[in-house]
């Protein structure tokens, strides 16, 4: 879980659509041909970005807050931080959604419908170009709430759909591993749905962190979590949104290419629709290292790792996007609340490694499986027998178009993920 922080203008504070369905955008937003827009899988830095750092003059690697907008789209991001609506123009000229915050507006503040109402029109009605306004993807509220907030997020989160029912609060939640206390709830399944039911959000965003020094992953405490969103956001027709580790701070792992592909692809093997990154700027304090963008501003050997996972996750949305989720599986090991290979629709049988396996159809019934090697230390050689007879067919996040599954193409990396399905 997240502690304080601050970082000059580090503001505290993030996804798409059904995880039943296809993707269906939200709002409609141009982004590059080679991109998915963030309205079908969103990419993001979450936390505030420390402009005020470039207003001034040249802040490490960047000039000016366009610079820093840059570097975002760059390193493969399709949405901004969390900023104050003067930097929406910058984030335009580089085809990211933005994410706003406004000091007038945080959900932890008690306040009447009539109050919220009036704070969100002002807070809009500042963005009268067309443009702007449809470049405003989400609001910020809070981060993990206590579920007593609950109601008084639900009043916020009414205030921002009367002003604009195209822009989404965001709401970021606890991971299942916060105490009872921090929850407010007697459990974190109880949690989720309750927050469901009284705030009414388009998609659930929480945060986890289980990558530990020497690259361990726990996977009851990571995957335990995927199993429990993924079952309410099931339930209730909602995406879902993951906010994994993008630096190391206390005792969490330095982040690697493998670090970012674990994450990643077994979050989409479980049907999500949007990657958050804790955080793309290192904060200023305590043990706080190898984020993307260090505290003087300058570029890490952390920032080429994240843009090569986000550019795989790019070139394989289009079809990812498509698919519906029908099941997940682990094969090896299976963590807490998890089911092994005996609950397959698709696969017969799967060797090689140790894995976790997500299954889904597309729009004309056709068999897909994302497999995830599990390992943080060893690539394998994955061998996988569909229950559908047929070629195996890779969706390559390097070519376009599929290709065979055979060969070279079936060794996977520490963490690496690959989108196969059979003809």
């Amino acid at each position: 879980m997240k502690k304080t922080i601050s970082i000059s203008v580090f503001v505290l504070g993030i996804c798409c659509y059904f995880l039943t369905t296809p993707c269906t955008a939200l709002k409609t937003f141009a982004a590059s041909p080679e991109r998915i827009g963030a309205s079908e899988f969103i990419i993001f830095p979450w936390g505030g970005m420390p402009i005020a750092e470039t207003e001034n003059g040249a802040w490490g690697d960047f000039a000016d807050p366009d610079s820093m907008m840059k570097d975002l789209y760059d390193c493969g991001y399709n949405a901004t931080g969390f900023v104050p609506a003067k930097y929406i123009p910058h984030a335009i000229s580089h085809d990211l959604k933005v994410i706003l915050s406004d000091s007038r507006v945080y959900g932890g503040t008690d306040v009447s419908q009539n109050k919220a109402d009036e704070t969100m029109k002002k807070v809009f009605g500042q963005i009268t170009d067309p443009e702007q306004r449809a470049a405003v993807y989400a609001m910020y509220l809070i981060d993990e709430p206590n579920a007593a907030l609950f109601p008084n997020l639900n009043r916020w989160s009414d205030a921002i759909r009367k002003a604009d029912s195209s822009i989404l609060p965001y709401i970021n939640l606890f991971p299942d591993y916060a105490s009872a206390e921090q929850l407010g709830s007697k459990d974190y399944e109880a949690h989720l749905e309750s927050y469901v039911e009284t705030c009414r959000p388009p998609y659930i965003s929480y945060d986890n962190y289980s990558l530990f020094l020497g690259d361990k992953l726990d996977e009851d405490r990571f995957y335990g979590n995927l199993e429990t969103t993924r079952k309410v956001a099931l339930r209730n027709e909602i995406p879902f949104w993951n906010v994994v580790l993008a630096n190391t701070h206390f005792a969490y792992a330095e982040p690697s290419d493998t670090t970012f592909r674990l994450q990643a692809y077994s979050t989409l093997a479980y049907g999500g629709k949007g990657i958050g990154y804790f955080t793309h700027y290192a904060p200023r304090v305590g043990n706080y290292r190898l984020a993307p963008i260090d505290q003087y501003g300058y570029r890490t050997k952390t920032w080429e790792q994240l843009r090569n996972t986000n550019l795989q996750i790019h070139a394989i949305a289009p079809v990812y996007c498509s698919l519906k989720s029908v099941n997940v599986f682990h094969h090896g090991t299976v963590p807490r609340n998890a089911q092994g290979i005996e609950s397959s629709v698709h696969i017969s049988k799967i060797e090689g490694g140790t894995y976790v396996v997500g299954e889904f159809v597309d729009s004309e019934g056709r068999p897909y499986v994302m497999v995830v090697n599990k390992s943080t230390q060893s690539p394998v050689y994955l061998g996988i027998t569909f229950k559908k007879e047929g070629a195996v067919k890779m969706i390559s996040p390097y070519n376009p178009g599929k290709t065979s599954f055979q060969g070279e193409q079936c060794w996977l990396s520490p963490g690496a993920g690959i989108l196969l399905t059979v003809e």
